[in-house]
């Protein structure tokens, strides 16, 4: 499961992967602690589906911005940035969830979200899509 090159979907899908393990190492500390553990769990499977999404919004500012960016240091810099963005709205996201009574069809969705975020971190490991998100489709 883990990223097969430096693809910005690869940086997602270990994004993605790091957050679930975050969010069960704290459940494992805060255990204790949490008020409500539905609210718990909805508000992090909402922040597991939302940070790929939130990431690559992010990724694409920098050519949106600067074109393309030509020293390493700046792109690594740039990818750190990234990095505090994508987790910062994340985690606030994550908050306002918790603290929020949920409808019974917001939290189907968000765990049809999170499902299908999960099956096309797996997929797309093996297989690509059939269509590239900035590329002309055939025939037009």
């Amino acid at each position: 499961m883990g990223t097969i090159n430096e693809s910005v979907f690869q940086h997602m899908k270990a994004g993605f992967y790091a957050y679930i393990a975050l969010t069960a190492i704290e459940y494992g500390l805060a255990n204790q602690v949490i008020s409500s553990k539905p609210r718990f769990f909805y508000a992090r499977l909402f922040g597991g589906s939302i940070l790929p999404l939130l990431m690559l919004v992010y990724f694409l500012a920098g050519p949106a911005l600067f074109v393309k960016i030509e020293s390493i240091p700046l792109e690594i810099l740039f990818a750190n940035l990234v990095l505090v963005a994508t987790s910062s709205s994340t985690f606030l996201l994550e908050v306002l969830f918790e603290k929020s009574e949920l409808s019974p069809g917001l939290k189907w969705m968000i765990i049809l979200l999170f499902m299908l975020t999960a099956m096309q971190c797996v997929i797309f490991n093996y297989r690509l899509p059939w269509f590239d998100v900035f590329a002309i489709p055939p025939g037009w």
